[in-house]
C-alpha cells in the first residue's frame, strides 16, 4: 500500500513528541460483466464524504486518510448491484459490477409516490433523460413528442421562443373545461413548465389512464404530467456543464406571385417599389444560446443539487426575442439515524419576452409587392397602409414594443419522519409564485397612432399568480409470507389565488417616456375616461385520499385508490365528490406452463376503471355576479359606473365526469431483446359544461353555463421497444409508439337543455364563409362542415353538390352564396383529427460515436387549407396570390365556398431530430464525462399536403386539422452542444 507523508504534527507544540498523518492511494477500474468500463460509477468510503467517479475509461484514483485503512469502499450505478469492498491492505482495488435484476427493475412515478414498473397495474408511461429528444426547445414536453403512446403534442409556432406547444392525452373530450393534462411537478399540482430548464429535467411520467389519475380528483379527466427535477447523489461533488448554441433557418415559405407577375397578372396597380413582404419580417441572423451549469454532491446523510441557467433565443421574425436567467436548489438531509428526513426544492426564474404579431405574416402574402414599406414623402416614417385588415407588416412589428417580463418563484418544504421501518408520515408546504409585468407600447410611427392623430399609446399590467399547498401524507407497507402491502392515506389543500391590474394612456408629448410615464398623456383628461381597471378571484380545493396496493407472490396486483374532493369553484350543492380507482394485474409469465418458455421472460395482464373530474371552467361562473356596463353622465354631468347582473347563476354547476375503462398487456421476450405493451381503452365523459343559450325571460341573459352533453374517446395505444445489438463496441436500440384514437360528441341535450348542434370556427373575413365546423349528436368530434365540390361551370364559378349528395343536382356557387342559400345543402366533409399518430425512435453507438434519429408522423386525416381558399383564387380581388391561383386552382375563377375541394390530406412522415455526439476519452483525471453534440430538427417531411408542413397545423381541441392563415414561419433548427462533468 502506498502511504504518503502529508505532515508532521507535534501534539505539544515543541520539537518532541512527533506524530505522523498519512494517506492512502488507492486506484483501479470498473467494468461490467463483459469488461466493458463502466463511467461515471460513484466510489464511496462507507461513512464518509470522501469519493470520486470514473471516467470514461473506467478508471478511478482515490485519496483516503490511513484512519480510514480498514474502512470499506463502496462501488454503485444504475442497473448494477451496489458492491462493498474492504479496503484492507489493497492499492489497487478493481470490481467488475453484476447487474442487478431487482436495480433492473425500473422505479416510475405515479401520482403521491413511486412504485417498481413490474407492480404498476395501470397505464403509466415514464421517460427518462437519458431517452429525451435532445437539441433546442421551448417547452419540456417536445422533449418526450412520440415517446409516450396516446399523447399528441401540437407546435403551430416552433420557431417563436415564446410559445409552447399543445398536449393533449387520448384525444378530445371537452367543451369548455380543456383538454389539456394536469401538471406536477416536484408533486405541486398545477406546476407551470415555463419556469423549469430541460436540463433540470430527471423523469417526465405520463398517466394515461383514470386508474392512475382519479388520485387527481376533479383536474385529472385529461390524464397527468408528473415532471421529477434531478437531485443530488451521495459522493464526490461533481460539476457538470451543459449547455448548446442554436440557429433556426426556413424550411418553407409560401409559395406567392412576384411583383412582376403580380403585375403581369393584372392583380393591381403598380406602387412604384419592389417589396418581397415576407423576406422583409425575417431576422436571417438569428442566434439562441443556453447555458446551464450544475453542481451536486453529498453523503449519506445530506444530498444537495443547485444549477444555474443562462438562456437567450431571437426568433426567426424581427420582432419576438426571449431572454432567461433562473437558479434551482434541491437538498435533503436525514437525521436520527434515518428516522427524519428533511428535503425540498427552491427555484427562481426571470424571462424578458418579447411577442410578435403572426398576423403580421397573413399581410406579407396577401399585400401588394409594389408597395414600399417607407413613405415616399418622409423617408423616416413608414407607410401606412390603410384598409379592411390591411395593414402595413414591417411597421406592425417595428413601431412598436409589445412584451412582458415573468417573474417565477416555488419553494417547497417537505419534513418525513419513519416512524417504524414500514411507517412514515411527511408533511409538505410550498408556495408557486409568478409575476407578468406586461408593457406595451406604439410608438408615433405606429399606423394607429397617425389615424388617430394622437402621439403614442402606453399600457402597463401586472398580473400575479400564487398557489400555496400543504399536503400531509402517510405511507405503509407490510409483508406477511407471500402477500405484500402498501397504504396511503393523505389530505392535500391548495389555495390557487390570481390578481392584477392594468392602467393606459395616449397621446403624449413625445416618444421619450414610452411606458414609463403614463400620468403625462392626454388621453385620459377626456370626460369619462378612466383608462385602469384592477381583478382579483381565488379558488380553493380541499381533498382526503388514499390507495392501497396489494402483490401476492409477484404474481399477482391490486390496486385501488379514492379521492374525495371539494371545489369553491363548483355549486352550492355539488362542491364534494368522489373520485374512485380499481386496477388489477396477473403477471401471466409466472405461470408453471409459461415459465419453461425461454422466449418469454415477463408477461403482465392489465385491466383499470376509473373516474375523474374537469374543472376548468372560470371562478364564480355558479355564482350570482354584478358587473360593470360603462360610465354615464347623468343630468348634472357627473359620470357615474352603472353595475348590473352580469350572468346567469347556476348553483348546480359541478365538475364534468369521466369513466375510463383500460386494458393492457405488458411484455418482455427474447432474453429482454424486445420489451413493450398494448393498451385499449374507452373513454366516456359526461356533464359536459358549456354556453347554452336560454330564453329571456325568465333568464336574465341569453346564455348561460350548465352542464349537458356526453363525449366518447375509444383507442388503442403501442409501445414497444427492442433493443437490436450490444457488444463491446456497438449497440443498436429502436423504440415504436403508435396510436390510434377516435373522439365523438354523443348527446348535446339533456331533459331541461335542448339544443340540434354547435357551429365552432367561422371563418374570417372578408367573404363570410361560415364555421368550418360543427357538433352533432353521434358526430364525430374535429368533423368539417361545407359543401361538396361538384367542380366548375362554364365561367369557372364552383358547383357544389345539392344537400350534399355526389350524384345529386349540382348548384351554383358565386363567393360564398349558394343559389338556394340553404343551409341543407351543407354536410359533413373531413375530420381535423388524425386517427393514427407514430413515433420512431432510434439509437446507435460505435466506440465513442452516438447517432440518434427520431421520425414521427400522423396520418388519417384532413386539414383546412385556409391559404388555397383565401390566396389560392383568381376571384379574390386585389390581394397577391400564391402560384397555385394560376396553377392547380386556374380552372376556379370565382371567390371562396367552403368546400370539401380545400380540404387536403394531412398525412405526414419526417424525420423530426437527428443528433450526433462524440465523447471523446481524453485521459483528464479532473472530468469525467465529455461529450459534444449537434442536432438538427425538422430535418424532411414527406406529405402530400401544399401548405408550408403539416405538423405546424394544431390537431388538438374541438377545431383540429384548422390550417390558419396566422401561420409563423417554418424553421429548421441547429443546435451545437456540450456536456461536461468534473
Amino acid at each position: 500500500m502506498n502511504k504518503i507523508a502529508t505532515s508532521l504534527v507535534s501534539e505539544n507544540g515543541s520539537g518532541a513528541g512527533f506524530r505522523s498523518a498519512y494517506e492512502i492511494q488507492i486506484t483501479g477500474t470498473v467494468t461490467d460483466g463483459s469488461g466493458t468500463p463502466l463511467p461515471g460509477v460513484t466510489v464511496v468510503v462507507k461513512g464518509t464524504t470522501i469519493g470520486a467517479s470514473t471516467n470514461v475509461e473506467g478508471t478511478y484514483s482515490l485519496t483516503v486518510p490511513d484512519e480510514q485503512a480498514n474502512g470499506t469502499l463502496v462501488f454503485s450505478y444504475i442497473g448494477f448491484a451496489t458492491q462493498e469492498v474492504p479496503i484492507g491492505n489493497q492499492a489497487v482495488i478493481n470490481v467488475t459490477m453484476a447487474t442487478d435484476a431487482e436495480a433492473l427493475q425500473e422505479v416510475v412515478v405515479v401520482g403521491y409516490g413511486t412504485m417498481e414498473k413490474r407492480e404498476v397495474s395501470s397505464a403509466v408511461t415514464t421517460v427518462t433523460s437519458e431517452d429525451f429528444q435532445k437539441g433546442a426547445f421551448n417547452s419540456p414536453l417536445q422533449m418526450i413528442e412520440g415517446k409516450v403512446a396516446g399523447v399528441t403534442v401540437s407546435n403551430t409556432a416552433a420557431a417563436d421562443p415564446n410559445t409552447g406547444p399543445a398536449i393533449q392525452l387520448r384525444g378530445a373530450s371537452s367543451l369548455r373545461s380543456g383538454n389539456g393534462p394536469l401538471i406536477v411537478i416536484d408533486g405541486l399540482p398545477g406546476g407551470d413548465l415555463r419556469n423549469l430548464a430541460q436540463q433540470d429535467i430527471e423523469s417526465i411520467s405520463v398517466l394515461r389512464d383514470a386508474a392512475a389519475a382519479a388520485i387527481y380528483g376533479s383536474r385529472g379527466a385529461n390524464g397527468v404530467v408528473l415532471v421529477q427535477t434531478k437531485r443530488g447523489k451521495a459522493g464526490k461533488v461533481s460539476v457538470t456543464y451543459d449547455g448548446y448554441v442554436e440557429h433556426d433557418r426556413v424550411a418553407a415559405k409560401p409559395d406567392i406571385l412576384s411583383a412582376e407577375e403580380f403585375l403581369e397578372r393584372g392583380r393591381d396597380t403598380d406602387r412604384g417599389d419592389r417589396t418581397n413582404w415576407y423576406d422583409e419580417l425575417l431576422r436571417e441572423d438569428n442566434f439562441g444560446q443556453n447555458h446551464t451549469l450544475a453542481v451536486s454532491g453529498g453523503n449519506e446523510n445530506t444530498i444537495f443539487r443547485l444549477s444555474g441557467q443562462y438562456r437567450t433565443k431571437e426568433g426567426i421574425d424581427i420582432a419576438s426575442d426571449r431572454k432567461e436567467y433562473g437558479l434551482r436548489a434541491s437538498f435533503l438531509q436525514i437525521a436520527l439515524n434515518g428516522r427524519l428526513e428533511i428535503g425540498g426544492n427552491l427555484s427562481y426564474r426571470i424571462a424578458e419576452e418579447e411577442y410578435t404579431n403572426y398576423g403580421a405574416f397573413q399581410q406579407a402574402v396577401k399585400l401588394n409587392p409594389t408597395i414600399p414599406i417607407m413613405d415616399a414623402n418622409d423617408p423616416n416614417m413608414y407607410n401606412t397602409i390603410l384598409g379592411f385588415d390591411t395593414y402595413n407588416p414591417v411597421q406592425n412589428l417595428l413601431a412598436r414594443e409589445n412584451g412582458s417580463d415573468q417573474e417565477y418563484a416555488v419553494v417547497d418544504i417537505s419534513t418525513k419522519l419513519n416512524i417504524l421501518d414500514n411507517l412514515s408520515t411527511e408533511l409538505k408546504l410550498a408556495r408557486q409564485g409568478h409575476d407578468q409585468l406586461r408593457r406595451e407600447y406604439h410608438t408615433s410611427r405606429a399606423s394607429e397612432s397617425i389615424t388617430s392623430n394622437r402621439t403614442g399609446r402606453a399600457r402597463l399590467g401586472n398580473e400575479k399568480w400564487v398557489d400555496y399547498v400543504l399536503e400531509w401524507l402517510n405511507n405503509y407497507n407490510t409483508t406477511i409470507g407471500n402477500h405484500n402491502i402498501e397504504a396511503l392515506a393523505g389530505y392535500s389543500y391548495q389555495e390557487s389565488n390570481n390578481s392584477g391590474f392594468w392602467a393606459e394612456n395616449s397621446d403624449f408629448p413625445s416618444d421619450a417616456f414610452w411606458y414609463n410615464n403614463l400620468g403625462a398623456g392626454d388621453w385620459n383628461n377626456e370626460e369619462g375616461r378612466l383608462g385602469m381597471d384592477s381583478f382579483r378571484s381565488k379558488e380553493k380545493t380541499i381533498a382526503f385520499l388514499g390507495r392501497a396496493n396489494y402483490n401476492y407472490n409477484d404474481t399477482y396486483f391490486l390496486t385501488a385508490s379514492f379521492r374525495y374532493e371539494g371545489n369553491t369553484k363548483f355549486g352550492l350543492e355539488n362542491k364534494w365528490g368522489l373520485f374512485p380507482a380499481v386496477s388489477a394485474a396477473w403477471r401471466v409469465s409466472n405461470l408453471p406452463g409459461l415459465q419453461g418458455i425461454e422466449a418469454i421472460d415477463d408477461l403482465k395482464l392489465r385491466a383499470s376503471y376509473g373516474e375523474t373530474g374537469r374543472s376548468g371552467f372560470d371562478r364564480y361562473t355558479s355564482l350570482a355576479r354584478y358587473t360593470g356596463y360603462g360610465r354615464y353622465q347623468n343630468n348634472e354631468g357627473e359620470w357615474i359606473q352603472v353595475y348590473g347582473p352580469g350572468n346567469n347563476y347556476n348553483p348546480d354547476l359541478r365538475w364534468e365526469k369521466a369513466i375510463s375503462y383500460n386494458i393492457g398487456l405488458d411484455f418482455t421476450v427474447f432474453n429482454n431483446k424486445l420489451s413493450g405493451s398494448i393498451d385499449a381503452f374507452d373513454r366516456r365523459s359526461s356533464d359536459l359544461i358549456s354556453e347554452y343559450t336560454v330564453p329571456v325571460p325568465p333568464f336574465l341573459h341569453t346564455t348561460m353555463i350548465v352542464n349537458v352533453g356526453t363525449t366518447s374517446s375509444k383507442g388503442v395505444e403501442l409501445a414497444l421497444n427492442w433493443n437490436a445489438v450490444n457488444t463491446g463496441d456497438f449497440s443498436y436500440t429502436s423504440s415504436l409508439t403508435g396510436s390510434y384514437t377516435k373522439a365523438k360528441l354523443g348527446t348535446w341535450s339533456n331533459d331541461t337543455y335542448q339544443a340540434d348542434f354547435i357551429d365552432l370556427q367561422d371563418l374570417p373575413s372578408p367573404g363570410n364563409p361560415g364555421p368550418a365546423y360543427r357538433l352533432e349528436d353521434g358526430t364525430d368530434l374535429g368533423n368539417f362542415y361545407g359543401y361538396k365540390y361538384a367542380g366548375v361551370d362554364d365561367d369557372g364559378n364552383i358547383l357544389v353538390w345539392k344537400e350534399g349528395i355526389e350524384g345529386s343536382e349540382k348548384l351554383r356557387a358565386s363567393g360564398n352564396n349558394i343559389e338556394t342559400s340553404r343551409d341543407r345543402d351543407r354536410t359533413y366533409i373531413g375530420n381535423g383529427a388524425p386517427r393514427y399518430e407514430l413515433g420512431w425512435s432510434n439509437s446507435l453507438t460505435y466506440k465513442g460515436f452516438d447517432l440518434s434519429l427520431f421520425f414521427r408522423g400522423r396520418f388519417d386525416y384532413e386539414i383546412l387549407n385556409l391559404y388555397q381558399m383565401y390566396y389560392g383564387l383568381q376571384g379574390e380581388a386585389s390581394t397577391n396570390l400564391l402560384q397555385d391561383a394560376y396553377g392547380r386552382n386556374d380552372h376556379i375563377k370565382s371567390g371562396k365556398v367552403i368546400t370539401d375541394y380545400f380540404l387536403e390530406s394531412g398525412d405526414f412522415f419526417k424525420l423530426d431530430n437527428v443528433t450526433i455526439g462524440w465523447t471523446p476519452k481524453l485521459g483528464v483525471d479532473q472530468i469525467s464525462n465529455f461529450r459534444i453534440y449537434g442536432t438538427v430538427r425538422n430535418v424532411f417531411t414527406l406529405t402530400g399536403y401544399s401548405g408550408l408542413d403539416p405538423s405546424a397545423v394544431g390537431v388538438t381541441g374541438l377545431t383540429p386539422g384548422y390550417g390558419s392563415l396566422d401561420v409563423y414561419p417554418i424553421t429548421r433548427n441547429f443546435a451545437l452542444g456540450a456536456q461536461i462533468t468534473f
